[in-house]
Order: structure tokens, then sequence, then C-alpha cells
């Protein structure tokens, strides 16, 4: 979010020039001669910063704002808002003309003007560009027009949405989209930035509609509110529809009841009149935002489509046989042999899977096997190299970093969905229907994190004769945005789906796996508290976190870990437990200030050379995307000879990507995230924190997403009573149409309260106590799977169960008990190992002692055999 600019001060001057102009937006660097300030001020000229329109060299400006203190270049004015100081009497009117801003205008020409026109010249032109006819040429005329309203017209927005409370930065936007229409908008018809601008709530807009005059009981009002309500549920929850009475509620919530009246009729009205619109659609009992409805019909139809087609290549058990490889050498055991054979004669078909279990190496001999079957039959028929070409392997994922690793595993190009096709800022996506991609065989990895938009512009561009396999651990958090695609396509009755359930994974990373059947299981595993050779369990109050995070940071970089192979983990930002406090120990830690290190200061980050940094938002048009990370490469100051502007240059796996001044709210440091924005990536070690203050994010999914990043280790931090209650409690269900229009269901929340999450399954409680303990939990015989363990599944679930099971849980699948080829399974549980834990204490404020490390009750040294704490402990007395 933008900070807020006071104007507390004032300044007027001549612009001198214009130091730095951004490319991708209004803001701008001026140096400004001063000719009065309301603040002390004694030298000559004043670096301005802010977002400008078109400002002329030569031209007096006042700016509103305030005088901050740059770390690196001292003081300058920070403008909120400026206006233009130009005389606009005649004579400066025929000055400002004949500037050289307009093509054709010069001295004698901009007299006309002003002769013809008067003193209101400037209105006059902006209202009706035909009062030019007959004064100067058409073509000069035209261009004249242009210009003035680029320039003056977006100054004149700048300054009314200060008056209705609008940043410059939002101002510019709208005029982006907008144009010269913009400020019509704003003062007649505010509520259409409702239904086709983001970035605006719909209390910010209801305030400007309010302050132009509209009525609390308009039904310009009363529909937009309704619609947002909608909207804003979805996207809150994920849905993709709400019922009747969740719309009714979430429409009242919005709107206040005092302007609704008695009764459902001015709603009902409000929502009548958007589905006639089609801002929404309505189906028997809910209603959903009609592009919502639209992007699930287009999965639905492509997957009735791929099913009906033939493809070019022979996918008969015969010649699957015949081509059958195994990557890798390795052996398949029954279950992985029969999701590679359903993955290549099916046209659709899902693989689902935990860490461990095989889906990378049915992934690749799905691959090999392919391949060598478009061999064969190219050889057979006499086919050429054109068409082998048609043929090939696709790749992608949702995230940058998750393409990279597959294509590192399987050795084939990969690519993130939006290069794949082709999707730029403000651009509709090269490969769409009309276009479709090439090849034959269509691989998407990480596909739980497919919302229902990607998924429909991803399968609106499938040809109807490519064969597509999606990829994904269905008991991972699902897309941030609206729809469970993947959940919904598992549980299509005529989508193939196999899941694998044993763990192969053995040595580091092996109890992890565990770790994650036994959440998925609805319980804390026995041995949560006992150290494992690639995992450890120690127990913190909040405010002790950064130390006992410290503390293991330290021990990894003695070991050797790198940034790169680290990742801290938590689900919220804020508070001492949280990202953004948790990434200043790690970058103080893995990249401390050195003697001339270069550095460059934005809001409350301070980004050093070599810094790890995540990308928060898709930026399609510079091929980087919401959760990608790199390093910071190069640091450009604006003191630097040479240099206009600050700037960093970020290296995403050999993309270098420049950011400026106003790019630069793009980036964060990258030491510690959100769970949700490390989804799609992978890393060595994970230090994972939860404390009873994330409640309110906690569930299965969540904790199970954070356990998977880690490859070989393992480090959990935080009370016990934080890792219980997500282990206990299911993700919130979502509402999708999706299952409904592939033959089953949709997808329907039983209750009025359309994301209260409850528990998931019911575990053995341990005694309770002042202080966290480790509490031990097996699945009750209930919970028992109906596969026998340590087997893989192939498993295919019809829409209805996924009906029945969606209130509590998002994957039915997830009632499984834990199993692993090697691992030991949860037995029943033992009191005398409850009473050993619970006799653990917390640790001390601030520091991780001996004391505690000789009575074994801490161990930081995940997969670091041979350092011990006492390398990095101070002894005490």
């Amino acid at each position: 979010m933008a900070k807020t600019i006071s104007e507390d001060n004032q300044v007027t001057g001549t612009l001198k020039n214009v130091i730095f102009s951004a490319s991708d937006s209004y803001f701008k660097i001026l140096s400004v001669e001063v000719k009065d300030n309301d603040f002390d001020w004694d030298e000559e000229e004043l670096v301005v910063t802010g977002t400008f329109a078109s400002v002329k060299p030569g031209s007096t400006y006042a700016f509103f704002g305030q005088l901050v203190t740059h770390p690196r270049f001292g003081q300058q004015f920070q403008a909120a808002r400026y206006e233009n100081q130009a005389a606009t009497d005649e004579k400066g009117l025929v000055a400002f003309f004949s500037s050289g801003d307009f093509a054709g205008v010069g001295k004698k020409t901009a007299e006309k003007i002003v002769d013809a026109l008067g003193e209101d010249a400037l209105d006059k032109i902006l209202s009706d560009e035909n009062v030019l006819s007959g004064i100067v040429k058409p073509n000069v005329a035209e261009n004249l027009v242009k210009t003035l309203k680029e320039n003056v017209g977006l100054e004149r927005l700048f300054a009314l949405g200060h008056q209705v409370g609008l940043s410059a930065d939002l101002a510019g936007k709208l005029y982006d989209q907008y144009g010269e229409e913009a400020q019509s908008i704003l003062r007649e018809k505010p509520y259409r930035l409702v239904y086709d601008f983001d970035g605006l709530p719909f209390k910010k807009i209801d305030a400007i509609a309010r302050n132009a005059g509209f009525e609390a009981n308009d039904p310009e009002r009363i529909q937009a509110g309704v619609y947002a309500a909608i909207q804003n549920a979805c996207f809150a929850g994920g849905h993709t529809f709400l019922t009747v009475a969740q719309t009714l509620q979430a429409a009242r919530q919005t709107l206040g009841q005092a302007e609704l009246g008695e009764g459902d009729d001015v709603i009902n009205g409000a929502l009548g009149a958007l589905v006639a619109q089609k801002r929404l659609s309505y189906d028997e009992d809910g209603y959903q935002p009609h592009d919502l409805a639209e992007a699930e019909g287009v999965v639905a139809k492509k997957v009735e489509e791929l099913l009906k087609q033939k493809a070019p290549v022979k996918t008969t058990q015969k010649a699957i046989d015949e081509s059958f490889v195994v990557a890798d050498g390795l052996t398949l055991d029954d279950i992985q042999e029969q999701a590679v054979k359903e993955g290549l004669s099916a046209p659709i078909f899902v693989l689902t899977g935990g860490p461990g279990t095989g889906k990378t190496t049915v992934t690749k001999s799905l691959i090999k096997t392919w391949e060598k079957m478009v061999k064969q039959q190219a050889r057979q028929e006499g086919r050429d190299q054109d068409w082998m070409k048609e043929q090939r392997v696709r790749l992608a994922s949702p995230t940058g970093r998750a393409a990279k690793r597959m294509m590192e595993i399987t050795g084939y190009e990969a690519t993130t969905i939006h290069r794949l096709l082709g999707i730029s800022d403000g651009d509709d996506a090269e490969f769409d229907a009309e276009n479709p991609l090439s090849g034959g065989l269509l691989i998407i990895d990480e596909a739980s994190m497919l919302d229902i938009d990607l998924a429909s512009a991803l399968f609106a561009a499938v040809p109807k004769n490519m064969h597509v396999v999606l990829v994904g651990d269905a008991d991972q958090l699902p897309s941030v945005g609206p729809g469970n695609v993947l959940f919904d396509l598992i549980h299509a009755k005529q989508v193939n789906h196999v899941a694998l359930k044993r763990i192969y994974r053995q040595g580091k990373g092996s109890s992890i796996s565990a770790l994650a059947q036994s959440i998925n299981a609805g319980a804390l595993p026995e041995d949560f508290m006992q150290k494992q050779p690639d995992r450890s369990t120690f127990l913190t109050t909040s405010a002790q976190v950064p130390s006992a995070v410290g503390q293991v940071l330290k021990s990894a970089i003695k070991k050797g870990f790198t940034a790169d192979q680290v990742q801290v983990l938590a689900p919220m930002y804020k508070s001492p437990a949280g990202v953004k406090a948790l990434n200043q120990i790690a970058q103080d830690l893995f990249n401390p200030v050195e003697p001339g290190q270069k550095t460059l200061q934005y809001g409350d980050n301070v980004f050093r050379l070599g810094d790890k940094v995540l990308q928060l938002e898709n930026d399609s048009e510079r091929d980087i995307y919401n959760g990608d990370m790199g390093e910071v490469v190069a640091v450009h100051n604006q003191s630097d000879k040479g240099v206009a502007a600050d700037a960093l240059v970020v290296d995403f796996a050999g993309q270098e990507v420049w950011y400026t001044t106003k790019t630069l709210n793009q980036l964060t440091l990258a030491y510690a995230t959100t769970i949700h924005k490390a989804q799609g990536n992978e890393f060595k070690l994970v230090i994972l924190v939860l404390t009873s203050g994330f409640k309110i994010m906690l569930n299965q999914n969540l904790v199970y997403t954070a356990i998977t990043r880690a490859k070989e280790a393992l480090v959990m931090v935080g009370d016990y009573d934080a890792y219980d209650y997500a282990a206990t409690h299911a993700v919130p269900a979502r509402q999708t149409r999706l299952p409904e229009l592939l033959g089953g269901e949709a997808t329907v929340i039983r209750t009025t309260a359309a994301t209260t999450a409850g528990p998931a399954k019911t575990a053995p409680q341990a005694p309770s106590t002042d202080r966290p303990t480790a509490k031990t939990a097996t699945p009750t015989a209930a919970q028992e799977p109906t596969p026998k363990q340590g087997s893989n599944v192939a498993q295919t679930t019809s829409p209805a169960a996924a009906t029945e099971a969606a209130p509590t849980a998002q994957h039915p699948a997830a009632q499984a008990a834990p199993t692993s080829g090697a691992t030991q399974q949860p037995t029943a549980q033992h009191p005398a190992a409850i009473e050993e834990a619970a006799a653990v204490s917390i640790l001390p404020e601030g520091i991780l002692t001996a004391e505690h490390l000789a009575k074994g009750n801490i161990d930081p040294m995940v997969g670091m055999e041979n350092l011990t704490p006492y390398d990095f402990m101070t002894q005490e007395p």
C-alpha cells in the first residue's frame, strides 16, 4: 500500500530540469529553482520528487508536500500534489501555446488562437476540439488537442483526484485506463470503477460518489455495493459463487442495514439488475461474478472436448507397452506404472502425491515414453520432423522457480504458464482459442496453485487433440485466487486420477514426509518433539522466536548453508515472530553490512548488494511473477557518476531485471517469507515458525505446505498449541460450480459462515499444562485408510464424495493415516512419553542456553552432525 504524503509544506519554483522520469509511471525527480517556501530553506535549488504530468523546464509550479531526509542524498521535497502556475492572461497563454510543446504552433499561430478564444482558450479547447476549426490547420488542431489533453488533462485529473482523496499514483492509473474520460467518471459515474478498475475498494469509491452527490439509496450505489460484496467474498474465501443466503449477508455487511430497509426487496432488485447487465450469473440457488462463471465454463467445456477428441499420437495399450521407458533406470511400483500408462492413454489426467512418493519419477518416465512413442509412430508412418515437432512435450508451472526446478529435473524447457500463453500486462494472451498452443503433450506442475482465471486462460489455449497432465500435491494450500481447480478435477468422475501414497524417500527428508502424512491424518505424530536425522522441534513463546531463529541461522551459516538454501517461513508479516522481523534478523546474518557496501533504502527495507529478494506481484511484461526469488546483483545510487536515479538490478535465475524507485514496491527481502509465497519452491533447510498469535491463519494445508518445502532438513520453532491446532483444523472449504459443470454437484458449504473452518478430525488430547507440551495423537479406528498402509493408491473419488467432504476438509484423501515405506508408523499413546514431554520447559527470554542443551531440551543442529550448539552459544555460569 502506498504511503500517504502529508501536505505540511509548500514550495514554489521554476523547473530547471527533469533529473529522472520513470518509463512505467508518472514518477519524476525534478530540480527546482526555489522562489518561495514556508519552511527553512536557504539554498537556491531543491530536489522535488513525486507523480507529475508532462512538466516543462522554465515553467513555474507550486508543490505541496513535506520536506524529507533521504538516507543517502539528504533533504528532498516529497510532493503529494502540485499546481501549474502558468499565467492565464492572454500574454501568458500565447507563451504557453508557442512554448514548443505543440507541433506547428509558433507565436503567430498562438496569437490567432488566443485572439479567437480569449482567456478561456484552454477550457474551450478541452471541452470542444471543434473550436479550433478555421483557426489552425486540421492536422495542427488534432495534435494540439491530443497534447493538451495529455498534459493539462492529466494535471487537472491529479487536482481532482486530490480533492476526492485519491493519490497521484492512482489518478495516473485512472488516466492510463480511461484517458480524458477519467475526470467525468469521477464526477458523474464513480460507481463504474467498482466493475472495471482494480485498486480501489468499494468504501473509497462510495465516498467519492457520496461527495459527488449520490444518495445512499441510489440504485447505482446499491448495485455496485452488492456486486462488490459478492466479488470480495469470493476472492476472500476462494469461492466462485455465493449462495443466496451468503449473498444477502455479504450485501448487508457492505451497504449497511439502514440503507436497505427491512426485508430483501432492495437487494433482490439490485441482483436482478446485475444479472440483466451480465455482471452476475444466477444458477439455481446462487450468484457468481460473470467472469468467474465464464472461466469455469471454459474449463468444463475444454475438458469435455478433450475427452471426445482423438489425438494424432496413438496411445493404445500396445503402443505404450512397446515404448515404455522408466527414467533413470529406476523400478516403478504397480501404481506408479499405472500412473504413467494412464497419463499417456487418457486425454486429460491428474497425478497427485506428497513429497517422496515418486511424482518426479513418474513425470520423467511419462515424458520419455511419450517421446519414444512419437518417434516409433513417425518411423512406422513415414512422418517428417515437422510432425514430430507438432507432438513435442510442453512443460509449465504457475511460478518461475517451480518452472526452473521442473527444467532441472526433467532436462526439458519449462516456463511459467503466463509466459507459455504469452500474457503481458494489460494485454490479452497471445495464445487462446483462436490461436492455440502447439505440442502433443502438456504437463503442468504445481497444479494446486491454479486458480480458475489462470486455468481458464490455459485450457482455452489447449488444442482439442492435445494430451494434458496436471501434477500436484492435493494436500497443499489451494490457489490464492478463486477456484479449486485441482480438487475439482480430481473428483470429476470422467477425469482419470492416480494418487501416489507410498513414501520412497529415504535418508534426508524421509521423516519430514512422514510428518506431513501424519498431519494430513489430523494429528501431530508421537515423535513430534523427538530429534530426527532431518528435523527437530523446540518450543518458544512468540517473543523468544527471534532469538531462537537467530541461533539456528548462525548454526546453519557456520555449517556452510547459503541464503538460497535456507528459508524461514511464517504465516504472517507482523508480530515479533512474523516475516518482517525475521527477515531483518536473517539479512544481518547472511548479508551483514560491510564497509563500503552499496545499499538502497525503500520504505522500511534497506536493500544491500547480494540480498535475497522476492517479487510481490505479477509483472508479465518483464516475465517475473509473484513469488519469484532473486538476488540483488547491482545497486545504483543517484549520487553515482552517470546515474540519473536510484535503482536495483535483480538476477532471477539468469534473468536480470531493473527496479527503479517506482517499481521497488514490487520487491521485498526474501530470507523469510509467508508460506503462501513459498508455495511452488523447495529449500534444503526450512525453519518454520508457528505461534498461537497466527491462529487465524493456521490449518492443515498451511502447515503441510510449509513442511513439504523442506527437501533435506526442517526446524520447527514456536509453541506446541499452534502446531497442534494447525494439524487438527482443515483449510476452509471452497464453493465452486466446476464439479457441477463436469457432471457432478456443485461444492456448497452447508452453513452461512462460508469461510469458517472447524476441527478436521478428533485427536486424543494430552494432559493440560500451563506451558507447551509435546502431546501425541494417532488416528482413531474411524480414520484408518481404506487402502493398506505402505502402498500407493489409484484413487478416483466421485463428485458426491467431494461435496460430502467440503464442509470439513478440502481433500477427502486427507482422512488417510500417514504411510511410509520404511518409516515407523504412529502407535498408541504412551503416557510416559507425554509426562516426559510435559517436563520440557520453554526457553528463557533472549537466548538458547547451555543449561537447556545439557538437559537435551533443544537441538537446532538438524543435518549438522559435525557441529554442536557449544560452538556458538555462550556458556552460562
